[in-house]
This record gives structure tokens, C-alpha cells and sequence, in this order.
């Protein structure tokens, strides 16, 4: 009789695991969709502090981001938490994962991954990088690193930026790797005016077909008029029909444009 119980209880356990993967199926985020995703899912930033710490940081970072914190948990030694923010007039409303856990080296790894409250938002800006720089400001400059393996962005004084991944570093040097067989980079910390670390990118699919759209239409306007003549009864709906061919036309290939344009997030690193 206990394995008969046992086997249903676990069978009960898979039932509910499964509907709580119903609202994925339907297009829709959750709280129980994303703490399915896997632990590897989301944007990588690694920290010099304890989790715990971070956790309570990640809470005030979302809630700066103006996403309630809709729920806390651990799994497998890791820190979890789930941040959901509600559908506006412009907006589907989205879901953040925070996934915090020990790392290499005493460091602490955090991913955030963060999705649109409905799947098929194709236009949806990834607020995962976002969530770390909310985070970082809250840091110190020894929590931040940069830490072997980082992407960074230095500055040297009165000179153009330097953009590479962190070799090595010490207390006043910063060596980065050497590209397409060239010697590493040893730049000191004392003759730069900047240092950011790279905290991921987004797109700008939104934007790019906001803009297609309204060229589009515009053109395509255009065009419809000048092949009507001035007395056809039908210039009305000839204009018209340009207009909306330009505008799908437009929203389409300027979607596509948006979407392959990606803009890097930077978060300052105290050096001085």
C-alpha cells in the first residue's frame, strides 16, 4: 500500500508540474513557466558577494524596475526570484527570473532571464540587462569586479574607448585579451577616466517596425496617388489599398531591420 501511495503522489507531483506549464502552452508567461526554464537560461553576471545578499539586491533591482516581486524560493542550493510586472495599454506585461548561486573562485553567479507576459511578442525588449544594472548601482566597486572573462568597456584618459574581455587584473592593472593573434592589452587603472562591464543587449524590433510602418505607408501613399488619375472614381480606394501594402510592407522589413540592430548595455565600474 505505501507504493501504491508513493506512485500516485508522484504521478500527482508530474500533473501539477504540467499545468503549470498550461499558460506556456496557451502563449502566456507565469510564475510556474519560469521556474521551469532551465538554471543555465538568461544573462550571466558574476559577483563578489553573498547570496543572500544578492537576493535582497535583486529584489530592490526589480522593484527599481517597477516589476512586483511575485515570488521567492530555492532550488538545489540556489537562490530564486520571480519578478512580474502587469499588462498596460502598450504593453503585454512580463516576467523576470533572478536565479542566484555559488560559483567558482568565491564568486556568485546570477541569471536573469526575462520573458514578455505573452510568448509570441515578437517586438518584446529584453529587460534582463536592465535588472543587472539595477543591481550593480546598489554593489560596491570590489562586488563588480571586472573578473577574468568579462566583456568590459575601458576608457584611457583623452582617448577613444577600448572594448575586450578581461584576461587578467589586479589591484591597479587591467590586461585584456589580444585579438586575432595580437599581444594582450595592459592598460593601468590610474590612466582611465571609465571602466564599464557589458551586462548583455537587446534589440529594437519595436522600434524598427514603428518606423517601417510609417514609411511605408507613406510611400506607399505616394505611390498609389501617382498612378490614379484625377477623375477615376476609384483614386479614393487606390490610395488607400498603397497605403496599406506599404505600411505591411513596411512594419515587415523594418521589424527585421530592428531586430538585427542590437544595442550594448554598459554598467559603470567605480575605479577611483
Amino acid at each position: 500500500m505505501r507504493a501504491s501511495f508513493s506512485r500516485h503522489a508522484h504521478m500527482h507531483l508530474q500533473d501539477l508540474s504540467f499545468l503549470a506549464l498550461l499558460p506556456a502552452l496557451a502563449g502566456c508567461a507565469s510564475v510556474g513557466m519560469m521556474k521551469e526554464l532551465p538554471p543555465d537560461a538568461g544573462r550571466l553576471a558574476l559577483y563578489a558577494a553573498p547570496p543572500d545578499t544578492l537576493a535582497a539586491v535583486a529584489e530592490q533591482a526589480l522593484t527599481r524596475q517597477h516589476v512586483t516581486v511575485a515570488d521567492t524560493s530555492r532550488d538545489d542550493g540556489a537562490r530564486i526570484v520571480i519578478g512580474r510586472r502587469s499588462p498596460g495599454l502598450f504593453s503585454n506585461g512580463e516576467y523576470v527570473r533572478v536565479r542566484i548561486a555559488p560559483d567558482s573562485g568565491g564568486l556568485t553567479a546570477v541569471r536573469v532571464v526575462a520573458r514578455s507576459g505573452y510568448l509570441l511578442d515578437l517586438g518584446y525588449r529584453d529587460r534582463a540587462p536592465h535588472v543587472l544594472v539595477a543591481m550593480d548601482t546598489q554593489l560596491g566597486a570590489a562586488a563588480l569586479g571586472p573578473w577574468p572573462g568579462m566583456r568590459v568597456r575601458a576608457t584611457p584618459h583623452g582617448a577613444t574607448p577600448i572594448i575586450g574581455t578581461v584576461a587578467r587584473v589586479s589591484v591597479d592593472t587591467l590586461v585584456l585579451e589580444g585579438v586575432a593573434g595580437s599581444a594582450p592589452r595592459i592598460l593601468k587603472l590610474s590612466a582611465l577616466d571609465g571602466l564599464a562591464v557589458n551586462r548583455g543587449s537587446y534589440r529594437h524590433t519595436r522600434e524598427g517596425a514603428l518606423i517601417g510602418l510609417l514609411v511605408g505607408g507613406v510611400i506607399g501613399g505616394l505611390i498609389g496617388s501617382a498612378n490614379t488619375d484625377s477623375g477615376d472614381p476609384w483614386a479614393g480606394l487606390n490610395i488607400f489599398a498603397g497605403i496599406s501594402v506599404g505600411i505591411g510592407a513596411g512594419a515587415v522589413v523594418g521589424g527585421a531591420l530592428g531586430a538585427g540592430a542590437r544595442t550594448e548595455v554598459w554598467s559603470p565600474v567605480p575605479i577611483h
